[in-house]
Order: structure tokens, then C-alpha cells, then sequence
């Protein structure tokens, strides 16, 4: 074992960053080295050669220095508490200088033999080891994602009886008609899947079919969908389908692999993801409320390293699953996954290639940083926290995700969000670059009250929100919820009643740059918050390119949140800022585009605090204001700032929107001017002297504050440097 004391020389943030999350001193470190050709050539190993060291005392920092190389880990590398640094010290895993290694839970398909099908161009390999655990649901050919062959798409039905979008009817969920000819009994039925968004597209599933009645054109999945089986969806993995260069199939029962190249042959790196998840730092985790046994592991720190090569998340019987099933409560995936752990770091690190998520820190997780990283090329998630579902167990919070690149997640789980928060509280989500993605950029969300229809029942209260009824073992939050701990013995209708069950509480999300999202998908937004607990922030961040749907949107059960000081650009639609809930949106500079709020589930509160914000438009035609669809909003749409470059237009929009309030309470004291930016076509969205912003007290947003915004290392304004995207490219029609 090659073990000896050095002198660190570290990045100065780093070096700040450990010092005042793990208390580290800066004294010689115990080095352990990592290579292909060294004494010592696996994580494994290195991990082992740790806990040695400490057994025989060590109580210092300790570095495992990982030479540059690939290395493949077999079973999921774990961290416990036998791995846990002592108190002022850390472990840390780390690139040698100058490299990045790579952790991969990939393996390569090099046995590849030419057969007969489609004139010789479809090659087959045996993988007899390709089942149960092992059976994988992505492909990768170097960093290129490969799709699985599917079908054109088909209509899929819900048996006839009674219909509820949100399927209410737990039948609805599973049982579903086709067309005939649709769907055969193919030899590796048990392989395939059917692809689609069940209902609504804010989601897509993949579902696999436990049996079909030819017949009668019925059919049965292995697992429920998210919601009632309507709507178009594709068939995948069946060789029928495998028509087009870059597929391939997976067929079990046969033990083979069978793929078209697009070159003709196969490349030397074509490789599987065998593995769920890669690394998990795992403490002890007590799931009851006292939590006396809960353990977490501490002090461990990654730096510099690539992990790449998960599966994709498979969906089980028992999962559970957070809002609209964006994803699954604590599940045993992913590229890192903190669970049951304090105070660890993730910096300078590269997440790609991957069929799932990038971090995660479930349940017990808190002073965990994830920093200067890299995330692309995923199929799930980039970063998520996941809580304990509603109920007095609050354990997840304090974490940080900042300065951090997210883009081209949710490649495979289309609505995957860049950064997801579920009943996860008192974070810092900043300096976040979030962009290129299927659906939504950054998610602080909790549990809906249309979940506790079986409190309501228990009450002997009629559920206020009948429109959305859940069964009690439903996957989607319904089974999250601690039952036991919660007790409404309020108002149902008021939110306060809720609020003490819901921890995704007191985040801030600010200085972040989000942009490009919902390319694919429906009803998504850049900043997203619903069912969140009271106190979250969103301050300071910069969206544009959003197609439509709102850039920062507060929905369902979203309230007392601050959104404050965002740069919004309504480069491609009109939708700035939707609000809904008892919330306050101020000091936010509106470029091309307008404030609304929602019409589905709750509305907005008429008590928000809707004041000193600028609008500020060149070529938008608006439909009916600078806001609309606020009729009953009182006196806190007030002091606000329009302008319009076109002359008059600004005063008929003021004239217009006045006149659709029935409160008559609005804009009594707003202003129709030019704002007297200082440079906003170079950033610089201050006040000049004489301004009539000043007099509305409306603060700037200076050139200081804008320069923060986005990473620290690339930030916003540096890339706009010729000029801020003020330009609309799809002007609002009448």
C-alpha cells in the first residue's frame, strides 16, 4: 500500500469551504494513491486502505489521490460509517493533478457478431448476464446516448366506465384498450415497454406489460401509471422495431444484445450500464420521529473525479413517488447518493453519460455541498433533495448546489428537472447555470392538501378540492405521507394548517441563470414552487428563452414565497412571472413579458404583494396589460413602472388592465415612463438620476447585482457582453 504524509496544496475555495463545513485543519495530509498500474488500482481497495488507517488511529485528513484511468467499479462502491472522517478532519477522494478519472458502472460489449437480420446491418452480442439487477434500459456508444427501437405511435384507451384525469379509479392506472394489431404477444414481453405521457404531458412514463388479451383488445401493465392510460404512446424494445441506424434491442429470454450501427460496425465503446447507482454514502437512517438512531456519515469530499454510466431508474411496485412522479422517493439510483449524511463536498466534478440522476441526498442529508460541477447527458435528475413526505420528520435541509453547470438532463425522464427540492428545507440553490432541458430548470415542491382526501373522510369533512382525489395507497405522494403525525385541526381551506407538515421551507434560490427549458414537454417553467412550506426565496436569477407556460411561476399551494430582483427576458414568449397563492413578487424587471397567474387548482390570493416591479417592452404587442387575468387582486398591485417603446401603448395597456380590475384597487400609484435604465443593453438595469423608479422606491437592479448572476466562473453577463437578449422573436399575436 503506497501511504505517505504530504503537504497539500489545495484551491483556495476549497480550502475555505472544508475549513468551515468539516473544521480541517491545514496540516500534512496521509496521501493513498490510486492508478491502473499502481499497488492499489481500485476505489475499493483505496476505500479499504482507509478505514485501516483509521482503525489504527488515524485521525487526520487523509487523501486518496486517483491516478488518471477508468475505473469500473462491479457492485456499488459504499461509504459507512466505518468511513466517516473524525471530527476536524475529512477524507477526501480526489484527481491527481492535471487528470480527470472516470468512475464508470458501465461495461463494455465487445462481442459482437454480424447477423443476417435487415441484409446484415443489425449486429447481435451475448449478454446472458443481462437479467434482473443487471438488466439495463440505456446504451451508450462513447458519450452518445443510443435510443431503443420503437414503434410508430399507437392510441392507447382506458377501459370504458368512469373517467377521472387524475385517476381516482386505481383500475384506471393499470388496465388499458388498444387497437388491434397494435400489440402482439412478442417473445420478451416481459422487455418491453410502453413510452408516453399517461393523460397530461407534464410527465412521460415507462411501462411494462404484465399481460394482453388479444381479443379483446385489453391489456395489463406490471405497475401503475402516474395517471389514467389515455393518450399516444410508442412501443420499445422489440426487434419488429428495430429499423433505424443508432437503435438497439434487449431481449432476456434470448440472453442477446442486438444493435444497428450507424458506421456499419460496432466501435470499441459500446458500453452498458450494469449498475443503479455508483457510489452511496449511507449512514444509519431511523425513520421514525424521534430519530434516536439516526447516524450520518461525515466528512467525506469528491473533487475532480468523472462518474458516469448508471441505468436508467426502473420503476417498481412498491416505489413511491414525488409530485407527478418526476421522480421516486428514495430510490437506490443514481450517479452519488447521499443518505444518512452531514457535511460532505462534491467540487469540480463531471456528471455525464448516465441513464438517471447525477446527485441525490435522500433523507437524512444535511451540510452537503455539491459545487463546480458538471451535469449533462442524463436521463433523470441533476441534483435532487428528497425529504421525508409530510409529516414532523425533518431532517433533510442545509444544503448547498451552487455555481454549478446543469444541461441536457432528463434526457431519458423527460420531466427530470435540472434541479429538483422536494420537503427539503433551509438550502442554498445559487450561481446555478440551468439550460437545454425537456421541462422545468429548478423545482422547490411539496405535497399538494388534495392528497389528504382520507384525513378529510376521517373528519367527516367534504375534500375542497374534489376535482383532485387520490387513493390512499396511491404511488404518487400519497404514500409518502406520515399519516400518523399529522393532525388538521384547523381551517382545511387555510393553508396554515398545512404549512407545519411541509419542509420545503426557507430555500433560496438566487443569482442563478436558467434558460432554454421546456423544449419538449408541457406546463413547465424555469423557476417552479408548489405545496412548498413558508419563507422560500427566489432573488436575483435571470431567465430567458422560455417557450411558454411562465419563467417563475409559484402553482398550486405556493405560499408566503419572495420573489424578488429577477431578470426576466421574454425572448420567445410573453410569460414572466405567474403567481398563484399568497405570495410577493417585487423589484423585478420585466423585458417583453407580463405577470399572471394561473386558472387550474388555486388561483391567486387578492392579498399579494405585487408592487415595484418595471415592465419594460420594445416590440411586444401584450394582450390586454402589462398584467392580466388578476381581476380580484386589491391594493398590493400598486407603485409598479410600465413602459412601452411604442408610443402610447404604454398608457392604453395601464388603461386597459384598470379597467379588467374589479377591486378598482390597483395601480393607483403606478406610473406609465420610461424607467431611465443606466446601460441595460450592457447589463445595467440601475437608475439614472431623475428616474421615476426612485420616487417609486423600486430598487435597482444594479450592474453589481447583474454580474453575480449565473456561475461564478462563467456568469451571465460575460456571454451577453455585446448585448442583453431583449429581443422578442415570437411576438404575442392578437
Amino acid at each position: 500500500m503506497e501511504v505517505k504524509p504530504i503537504r497539500k496544496i489545495m484551491n483556495k475555495t476549497l480550502i475555505a469551504l472544508l475549513v468551515s463545513l468539516l473544521g480541517t485543519s491545514l496540516l500534512p495530509a496521509v496521501e493513498i494513491v490510486v492508478s491502473p498500474t499502481g499497488s492499489i488500482t481500485s476505489l475499493e481497495s483505496a476505500r479499504d486502505a482507509v478505514r485501516e488507517l483509521r482503525a489504527k488511529g488515524e485521525r487526520g485528513d487523509i487523501d486518496v489521490v486517483i491516478d488518471a484511468g477508468t475505473y469500473v467499479l462491479d457492485e456499488t462502491l459504499i461509504f459507512g460509517l466505518e468511513d466517516s472522517a473524525p471530527a476536524g478532519a475529512v477524507t477526501r477522494y480526489r484527481a491527481a493533478v492535471g487528470v480527470r478519472p472516470i468512475i464508470s458502472g458501465g461495461r463494455v460489449i465487445d462481442n459482437w457478431k454480424q447477423s443476417e437480420l435487415a441484409g446484415g446491418k443489425i449486429w447481435v452480442a451475448d449478454v446472458p448476464w443481462a437479467t434482473g439487477d443487471a438488466y439495463f434500459h440505456a446504451l451508450f456508444d462513447g458519450s452518445e446516448l443510443l435510443p431503443r427501437a420503437k414503434s410508430a405511435a399507437i392510441q392507447i384507451s382506458t377501459p370504458k366506465g368512469k373517467k377521472n384525469i387524475y385517476a381516482s379509479v386505481p383500475e384506471q392506472r393499470v388496465e388499458f384498450t388498444f387497437e388491434k394489431g397494435a400489440l402482439k404477444q412478442w417473445d420478451n414481453l416481459q422487455d418491453i415497454e410502453l413510452f408516453g405521457s399517461p393523460s397530461k404531458n407534464w410527465m412521460v412514463n415507462y411501462l411494462p406489460i404484465e399481460s394482453l388479451d388479444l381479443k379483446a383488445l385489453k391489456g395489463r401493465l406490471a405497475i401503475p401509471a402516474t395517471y389514467r392510460m389515455i393518450g399516444e404512446f410508442v412501443i420499445e424494445n422489440s426487434i419488429e422495431y428495430l429499423d433505424t441506424p443508432g437503435e438497439w434491442v434487449l431481449n432476456s429470454s434470448q440472453g442477446k444484445l442486438y444493435y444497428w450501427p450507424k458506421s456499419g460496425k460496432p466501435s470499441a465503446q459500446i458500453i452498458a450500464p450494469v449498475l443503479n447507482e455508483l457510489v452511496r454514502i449511507e449512514g444509519i437512517t431511523d425513520v421514525s420521529l424521534a430519530g434516536a438512531k439516526d447516524q450520518p456519515v461525515e466528512g467525506i469530499a469528491f473533487e475532480g473525479l468523472q462518474f458516469s454510466h448508471a441505468d436508467r431508474q426502473k420503476w417498481l411496485a412498491d416505489d413511491k413517488g414525488i409530485q407527478h412522479d418526476w421522480n421516486m422517493w428514495d430510490k437506490a439510483n443514481g450517479l452519488i447518493r447521499f443518505r444518512g449524511a452531514r457535511n460532505c463536498v462534491v467540487t469540480d466534478c463531471v456528471f455525464i453519460d448516465s441513464g438517471s440522476d447525477g446527485v441525490r441526498m435522500d433523507l437524512f442529508s444535511q451540510g452537503i455541498t455539491v459545487q463546480k460541477s458538471h451535469f449533462s447527458n442524463l436521463g433523470g435528475t441533476g441534483v435532487l433533495l428528497s425529504g421525508y413526505g409530510p409529516g414532523l420528520k425533518d431532517v433533510n435541509k442545509g444544503n448547498i448546489v451552487r455555481s454549478n453547470e446543469v444541461t441536457k438532463v432528463g434526457t431519458l425522464f423527460l420531466h427530470s428537472p435540472g434541479i429538483f427540492i422536494w420537503q427539503s428545507g433551509h438550502n442554498e440553490i445559487s450561481h446555478n447555470h440551468v439550460y437545454d432541458l425537456a421541462y422545468t430548470g429548478i423545482l422547490v415542491t411539496g405535497v399538494r392538501r388534495r392528497f389528504f382526501d382520507p384525513i378529510f373522510q376521517e373528519m367527516g369533512k367534504t375534500n375542497p378540492y374534489r376535482q383532485w382525489i387520490f387513493a390512499k395507497d396511491t404511488r404518487e405522494h400519497s404514500s409518502t405521507i406520515r399519516w400518523d403525525e399529522i393532525k388538521l385541526d384547523g381551517d382545511i381551506k387555510d393553508w396554515a394548517t398545512y404549512e407545519p407538515y411541509m419542509h420545503a421551507r426557507h430555500n433560496v434560490l438566487e443569482f442563478n441563470e436558467v434558460h432554454d427549458c421546456l423544449k419538449v414537454l408541457h406546463d413547465g417553467n424555469c423557476i417552479y414552487l408548489s405545496g412548498n412550506g413558508d419563507g422560500n426565496i427566489v432573488r436575483h436569477n435571470v431567465t430567458y428563452n422560455h417557450a411558454k407556460s411562465g419563467m417563475i411561476r409559484t402553482d398550486d399551494d405556493s405560499h408566503n414565497v419572495l420573489v424578488q430582483g429577477n431578470l426576466l427576458f421574454g425572448t420567445i414568449s410573453d410569460l414572466g412571472i405567474k403567481i398563484k397563492g399568497l405570495n410577493t413578487a417585487t423589484g423585478n424587471v420585466f423585458i417583453n413579458c407580463l405577470l399572471t397567474t394561473g386558472g387550474a387548482g388555486n388561483t391567486i390570493d387578492p392579498d399579494s404583494e405585487l408592487s415595484r416591479n418595471v415592465f419594460y417592452h420594445t416590440r411586444t404587442n401584450p394582450r390586454s396589460g402589462f398584467h392580466y387575468r388578476l381581476p380580484k387582486v386589491k391594493g398590493g398591485l400598486d407603485y409598479n413602472l410600465y413602459y412601452h417603446e411604442k408610443p402610447g401603448k404604454a398608457k392604453a395597456l395601464f388603461t386597459a388592465q384598470k379597467k379588467a380590475s374589479k377591486t378598482k384597487l390597483v395601480d393607483r400609484n403606478s406610473v406609465v415612463a420610461d424607467p431611465m435604465f443606466i446601460d441595460y443593453l450592457h447589463g445595467d438595469f440601475g437608475f439614472k438620476a431623475g428616474s421615476p423608479a426612485l420616487e417609486l422606491e423600486i430598487e435597482p437592479l444594479t450592474l453589481e447585482i447583474v454580474r453575480k448572476m449565473g456561475t461564478l466562473e462563467d456568469p451571465f453577463i460575460q456571454r451577453f457582453a455585446s448585448g442583453m437578449p431583449i429581443s422578442l422573436q415570437n411576438e404575442v399575436k392578437k
